[in-house]
């Protein structure tokens, strides 16, 4: 898609390419456009490549930026649409439903990351950043080199 042999710069190509997205309706007012690392992992470019794509985009006043939040279509009193759940989100979202169910008890183990791995189809560490935020919630606790289990109720999160 990109010219790379060509005398537009390619983060000018970039920025024509989610300009289009933009112009089409393909990504609406309100919503994020793709983050740095996105930009170079789709398009095979450096970070500064994308950091120039997006500044490009900013200067034209086509896009806006939201200090920790990320890069959305203008105008900026749009109301801004969060990018979808992380992977690691909605699997801790889908275990505390199931604690919160009884599926899964307390003081008992939940599934093993292998388990977990193979249910979602996503990477170890994917599973541990989802374990982690349950344990920041307070819904499981872990114990060294046995694994993690349902926190008691009074531990869980007031929701």
């Amino acid at each position: 898609m990109l010219n790379r042999e060509g005398p537009v710069p390619l983060y000018k190509q970039v920025a024509a390419e989610i300009r289009r997205r933009i112009e089409s309706g393909e990504i609406p007012p309100g919503h994020a456009v793709p983050s740095e690392q996105e930009i170079e992992d789709e398009f095979d470019v450096s970070r500064i490549t994308a950091t120039k794509a997006l500044r490009l985009l900013r200067s034209e006043g086509v896009v806006y930026l939201v200090p920790g939040r990320g890069t959305f279509v203008g105008p900026e009193d749009a109301p801004r649409v969060s990018k979808a759940t992380k992977p690691y989100e909605r699997i801790a979202g889908e275990l505390a439903e199931r604690i919160r169910a009884g599926e899964l008890r307390p003081e008992l183990p939940i599934p093993s990351e292998k388990t977990l791995m193979q249910q979602y189809e996503v990477a170890k560490g994917t599973v541990r950043r989802a374990v982690a935020l349950l344990r920041e919630q307070g819904w499981v606790f872990t114990v060294e080199k046995r694994g993690s289990y349902v926190s008691p109720k009074k531990d869980w999160p007031k929701s």
